[in-house]
């Protein structure tokens, strides 16, 4: 008899420990029962309305668990009390160092969405963004598509119709820092061609040893200008190889030897500066998102460009 109790009560155990994540709401939920429905992501990824489709809804996530989440302002902006046609699906978890993004798709009767929640280590939530949205309509629709890369920064293109009903072709990028999202790209084709890029420092004195011009070419370079001490420089880099990969840094640099390093207080962005003869080699060693394009690092080459003399 006691044996039949044992097994039985094994049983139990075991049914309960295989019992589904109960996301209706109705009781008590904490932030690692919604975490464990949603799949880590296979990055990078690209998602578009067609895409989309590859994702089961069979899971939902009621707007009464989620109230248990996120704080209400937060909860209003995911799902308005009054939208009672919505739904809530997990899309996938990307998981990094500090924090981790929970993807949500949100279906409503004419559009479905995709919106970020971000949390620390600590579960503690930090921001929430809706990123794009797919319209769904008879009329003409415009084609979009997001990118997500291994940072993970946010790119979202989108092709539109300006007021002459001309085509045009628009991206814009996200990335998580310092506890929020914050735009790191904006580019469209809407614009003049041979566009002047502008070298703040160019006009400083470059008397020091490392002092002067490196490039590949006119949109790929760095200054190094002096900056007082004769291991002190001031630099300014800008690198462009398509849409989306056009970057600009500015800041100061301090050699020991032939080496220096860029980082500043607050910013993700480190990069390491290693001169040899007439070659500067830089690498990024961090994020460095806030400054550059979503499909492109600040890994470059350049060679020292010669001085022009001054005509006499």
């Amino acid at each position: 008899m006691r044996k039949l109790l044992f097994i039985g009560f094994a049983c139990f155990l075991f049914a309960c420990g295989d019992k589904p994540t109960d996301l209706s709401g109705d009781g008590p939920i904490k932030i690692n029962d919604l975490v464990k429905v949603f799949n880590p992501a296979k990055l990078p990824i690209n998602l578009s309305d067609t895409s989309l489709k590859q994702f089961s809804d069979s899971i939902q996530i009621s707007r009464n668990a989620l109230s248990q989440i996120v704080p209400a302002d937060v909860l209003e902006k995911i799902l308005a009390a009054k939208n009672k046609k919505a739904t809530l699906h997990p899309l996938f978890k990307i998981e990094k160092e500090n924090e981790y993004y929970l993807l949500l798709k949100i279906k409503h009767p004419k559009k479905t969405e995709i919106g970020i929640l971000v949390f620390n280590k600590e579960n503690k939530f930090l921001d929430y963004k809706s990123i794009i949205e797919f319209i769904k309509s008879n009329s003409r629709e415009n084609d979009k598509s997001l990118y997500i890369n291994n940072e993970p920064s946010f790119l979202l293109e989108e092709d539109n119709y300006n007021k002459d009903n001309v085509l045009y072709n628009e991206k814009k990028a996200w990335a998580f820092s310092d506890g929020a999202f914050k735009t790191i790209y904006f580019d469209n084709n809407i614009k003049l061609a041979n566009k002047n890029i502008i070298n703040p420092i160019d006009t400083l004195p470059s008397k020091n040893e490392f002092s002067g011009n490196y490039g590949q070419d006119a949109k790929n370079f760095i200054t190094l200008r002096d900056n007082g001490a004769t291991d002190k420089y001031q630099f300014f880099l800008h690198t462009e190889k398509g849409e989306a990969c056009i970057g600009e840094l500015k800041g100061i640099l301090l050699f020991k030897k032939n080496m220096a390093t860029y980082s500043q207080k607050g910013d993700a962005c480190h990069i390491q500066f290693t001169i040899q003869g007439a070659n500067i080699t830089i690498k990024e060693d961090g994020n460095c998102g806030n400054h550059r394009g979503i499909k492109c690092s600040f890994d470059e080459s350049f060679n020292r460009k010669k001085k022009l003399k001054k005509k006499k």
